[in-house]
């Protein structure tokens, strides 16, 4: 394919900047709305003031995972200064890992929103209902786990976390620079590739400037078109929606037709 090519196949694909503005002015009209009449609800499995980038794919991924890809953000979709963080750490026998008062401790020091930090025993004995995993689950806006337990956590969370979009985010407090990872974390969004065609990635809040949403969303597009496989090329569809709204589309794949022509042969005669 030639360069020329390459160039106008991704014009053809380029989602416009004032669809996706005319989308968040009309979600956050609708919110609004609704917001006079009921408040935010912030602590079911998925708050009600968010705005989410649906992906909707050609093909199912070969490799399904419940392992999220991070999308970097100019503007964390964590509520501001309200936002609540939970550390899941490593307290087994042969870990390199802080102790968990000392992680909360740094994280303190170095102004992260971590307001709990959960070692991996307590959490296997304390947590075996699923109504206190569920309870865990809405009582914080972000999970972060130490890099060494992550595969363990399926198994002891369920899906009280992995079908809520709340599976948390490995991190390896075995560095020194590990604050930075959190902040990192902090400044991304999440993309799931799991055994459907559609994903849900949070873009932005009621609370944030439309112009902040805008831009996150066009950054979101852009990471999550890189992580797809075959990218724009399995790329059916993207709406923008609030949690419980309709989806707005801002860009959707034309179906190919492809056209028979039949010619009928005059049967007539003279």
């Amino acid at each position: 394919m030639s360069a020329s090519q390459q160039q106008q196949q991704q014009q053809q694909h380029e989602v416009d900047r004032a669809t996706v503005s005319w989308a968040v002015a009309s979600l956050f009209k609708w919110m609004r709305a609704r917001a006079v009449d009921s408040p935010p609800n912030l602590l079911t499995d998925e708050r009600d003031d968010l705005l989410l980038l649906q992906v909707s794919l050609r093909r199912i991924a070969a490799s399904p995972s419940t392992k999220p890809r991070l999308l970097p953000l100019p503007h964390s979709v964590l509520p501001g200064e309200s936002a609540s963080i939970c550390v899941i750490s490593d307290d087994r026998p042969k870990s390199r890992s802080p102790a968990a008062s000392d992680l909360l401790d740094a994280s303190r020091s170095h102004y992260l929103p971590v307001s709990e930090v959960i070692p991996l025993s307590t959490l296997r004995t304390d947590y075996r209902p699923y109504e206190s995993r569920r309870r865990l689950a809405a009582s914080h806006d972000l999970f972060i786990a130490d890099r060494a337990v992550l595969p363990l956590l399926p198994r002891v969370l369920g899906k009280a976390f992995y079908s809520t979009k709340k599976a948390p985010i490995a991190v390896d407090f075995t560095r020194p620079g590990w604050p930075e990872q959190v902040r990192k974390v902090m400044n991304s969004t999440f993309l799931y590739l799991r055994t459907g065609t559609c994903s849900g990635i949070k873009v932005g809040r009621l609370d944030m400037e439309e112009e902040e949403v805008v831009q996150n969303v066009m950054a979101a597009v852009e990471a999550a078109v890189e992580e797809v496989p075959k990218k724009w090329a399995n790329l059916r569809a993207l709406h923008l929606k609030a949690v419980d709204s309709v989806a707005l589309p801002i860009y959707q794949v034309v179906p190919e037709l492809k056209w028979k022509l039949i010619v009928q042969e005059d049967c007539s005669g003279p």
